[in-house]
């Protein structure tokens, strides 16, 4: 990337050339992420802890678990807090129990709220739980960074700031040539000596204002220069835009702020954000000024916190009124989830699935050629459960733990290594095509996590030079660790391990043995990520909800704001640059 701040061009030479034919595949065929059978076993429940963590003390097929207490965590190793990220999983999936009031599932039942999207005036309402009511599914997730604004990560994991650069009224980039006039560029070429050709739409060479070193001067749509640097970085695996010196880098579209996704069946990937019981009494008694003794500055992590939250909904006005949370030692948590319809899957009865009310697009997204669609009603039908996020605070860990987990079928794996049971390091081949939820070509692809679509208000924009329809994903950084990184093969070893412990453990036929933990993350020692060692799985990324986005860290855009990990309330949209996004632009439940 070339650009002090990453310019998000909204066309490049290359889509303004190219338009691809839309052919929807079927799942046919199951592909799966395989688990090397010769894994070290680094990390693992015994069969009498993970017994111990289910409802009934044993396990059972779909049955109920405990969540983990969090605020008696006390971990010994890195392999606690990924244990404490599978059981919260298998929690909030299990069948809701009588005192949580009864649910297909703990996170559909009255523990939990669903979070409306920001309204106009950028707030956002807590939706109880209520039979035939629907949840506010959503077709796209706005990545924000740690003040609100608009970023992006790079392919070495560095986030920028988008800058849009200006576009013309035929949405074509915006130069100036050298009388200050205003120029759209139709495409780029490269003279021989590297330097850049811009044409107009005439396909005349523009003779275009020019830096010291010859490369284009460009401007955002405010009219502000943009600012080159010297170095250049790929985003998302491909190369952005132009150097300083003036060498030609061809252009892609890049994601700013958030893009829809969708699945190799021809579904939209649809998003549910939800918090539980705990985190929204909190919210409440904090905005309410019923919680200030003293004031709270990040979310609860010992036994006094949860006293004064509980001690503050026992007196709430009814019917807000509790006299206590019924999983209370789960703490505060925050769920992130994404889903897909069934249709189309080879083995429905492999995911977690739940029926929704979601929003119809007209003209239908699966229509060939398609480049819009704006949303025309609603219907019926059923989501099967692809990816989570679990956030969770703990005793000792204000900045929370970060858990996301995946559908086995998901997204390829490229190659990575891990340690064997014979402690030599092996080498788990690329994923290969076949199958796969999100990806027709495998890990090998040259082209992985292409972006296509773009929400514009009630529709959806195929990006310029494409047609609306799935992108083909790679899971960049396969459980969450760089490969550059010097912990690579241990992480790897570590999830890995765990993962095939718990698909053994969990009884034959139990639909979360399917679900696969991609990562956790959190600060060494608990305390602000600004401050602190990021560690764990500190890259991990959903392949489903940080597609575009990848490789990333959660702490690079859910950081605290001068040590206030609350945040204050101030920013784009209700943002209060916290370590949640959706904090200050909460409603209170009650006044």
């Amino acid at each position: 990337m070339s650009f002090d701040n990453h310019i998000a061009t909204r066309h490049s030479a290359r889509c303004l050339l190219a338009a691809f034919s839309l052919a929807f595949l079927s799942q046919d065929a199951n592909a799966g992420t395989t688990l090397p059978p010769n894994v070290m076993s680094t990390c693992a429940f015994t069969p009498a802890e993970f017994g111990g963590i289910f409802e009934s003390g044993s396990v059972s097929k779909n049955g109920g678990v405990q969540p983990a207490n969090s605020f008696a965590f006390t971990p010994n190793s890195l392999c606690s807090f990924y244990k404490w990220s599978t059981q919260m999983f298998l929690w909030l999936t299990s069948p809701a129990p009588s005192r949580a009031g009864g649910g297909t599932h703990v996170f559909d039942s009255p523990v939990f709220f669903a979070v409306s999207p920001l309204d106009s005036n950028g707030q956002r309402d807590l939706i109880p739980a209520a039979p035939g009511r629907s949840l506010p599914f959503l077709p796209l997730i706005s990545q924000r960074g740690n003040k609100g604004q608009e970023v992006v990560f790079d392919s070495k994991g560095k986030l920028h700031d988008v800058v849009r650069a200006a576009v013309g009224p035929n949405g074509r980039l915006l130069a100036r040539d050298r009388a200050g006039q205003p120029v759209e560029i139709e495409r780029v070429q490269a003279a021989p000596d590297g330097k850049p050709i811009l044409l107009d739409r005439a396909n005349r060479p523009v003779d275009f204002q020019a830096t010291r070193a010859g490369a284009p001067t460009l401007f955002s749509d405010t009219g502000a220069p943009l600012a080159l640097r010297p170095d250049t970085v790929l985003v998302n695996g491909r190369p952005q835009l132009v150097t300083t010196s003036g060498a030609v880098i061809q252009t892609e579209e890049g994601q700013a702020g958030g893009g829809a996704l969708m699945a190799q069946n021809g579904s939209l990937v649809l998003y549910l954000l939800q918090v539980n019981d705990v985190w929204a009494y909190f919210n409440t008694g904090m905005k309410d000024n019923k919680i200030t003794n003293p004031t709270p500055t990040t979310f609860p992590t010992l036994g006094s916190g949860l006293g004064q939250i509980t001690t503050f909904a026992q007196q709430a006005p009814a019917p807000f009124t509790k006299s206590a949370f019924p999983d209370n030692v789960a703490m505060a948590v925050e769920v992130k989830s994404s889903w897909i319809e069934t249709t189309g899957l080879a083995n429905p009865d492999d995911y977690i699935t739940i029926d929704a009310t979601i929003p119809t697009y007209n003209p239908p997204l699966t229509q060939p050629n398609n480049t819009q669609s704006v949303q025309s009603g609603t219907k019926q039908t059923k989501l099967a459960l692809v990816g989570i996020h679990i956030v969770g605070s703990t005793l000792d860990h204000p900045e929370m733990l970060w858990a996301t987990f995946e559908h086995v079928n998901n997204s390829p794996n490229p190659q990575y290594t891990f340690t064997t049971t014979a402690s030599g390091v092996g080498t788990q081949p690329a994923d290969g095509p076949g199958g796969w939820i999100f990806s027709s070509t495998g890990a090998t692809t040259a082209n992985p996590n292409n972006l296509r679509i773009t929400p514009n208000g009630t529709a959806l924009n195929a990006v310029p030079g494409q047609t609306i329809g799935p992108s083909d994903v790679v899971r960049i950084n396969p459980w969450g660790t760089a490969s550059s990184s010097a912990q690579f093969t241990a992480n790897n070893t570590d999830i890995v391990s765990l993962n095939k412990n718990v698909i053994g453990l969990l009884a034959a036929g139990d639909a979360r043995q399917n679900y696969l933990l991609v990562g956790a993350t959190w600060v060494l020692g608990g305390g602000p990520p600004s401050k602190g060692v990021i560690t764990g799985t500190p890259q991990m990324a959903n392949s489903t909800m940080e597609t575009f986005f990848q490789p990333s860290n959660c702490f690079d855009c859910h950081s605290d704001d001068g040590g206030n990990m609350l945040g204050t309330p101030s920013g784009p949209d209700g943002f209060s640059g916290g370590l949640s996004h959706i904090w200050a632009a909460t409603r209170p439940l009650f006044p």
